[in-house]
């Protein structure tokens, strides 16, 4: 099930991200440099339309097993930020619901673009929004970008 980031959602989620991100980075993951993954509710949801952001969970269980967030980068565009699914919901379409849904969100609100950027070397990670049906818009040895064009 997938539902709006609730306040007490914030420990969970913060662990789950950070979780993810200290996979990818090991030992040179540093939790400070992502300051806005500890407090999402003052930095996503309570800035309601001034942050034009969605951040949602997927329940599996009772349990939060995956969470993306949705921000606006300009009047046309939007940016998926914060993607992350617990190791042992993996493989079940987790992801890909997540992503369908800020996609949805991201065309209600009248978008043309979806974004997202990740990191090159992490492969899963760009077939899943491929897959999705972004398409790769840029890309060096460190990043990729990827791109959505929604509508007319």
């Amino acid at each position: 099930m997938v539902r709006d980031f609730r306040r007490d959602d914030q420990a969970v989620v913060e662990a789950l991200i950070q979780a993810g991100m200290r996979e990818r980075w090991g030992v040179t993951f540093d939790p400070a440099a992502n300051p806005d993954v500890a407090d999402l509710w003052a930095n996503y949801v309570a800035l309601g339309a001034d942050a034009d952001a969605d951040v949602v969970v997927v329940e599996v269980g009772g349990r939060v097993a995956g969470t993306g967030t949705l921000v606006s980068v300009d009047d046309r565009a939007g940016r998926i930020r914060r993607m992350s699914v617990d190791p042992a919901h993996r493989r079940r379409g987790i992801a890909r619901t997540v992503v369908a849904d800020l996609v949805d969100r991201a065309d209600r609100r009248g978008l043309r673009r979806v974004v997202v950027r990740t990191d090159t070397p992490w492969f899963d990670a760009a077939a899943l929004y491929r897959s999705c049906g972004f398409e790769i818009e840029a890309q060096d040895e460190a990043e990729t970008d990827l791109v959505l064009l929604l509508g007319p």
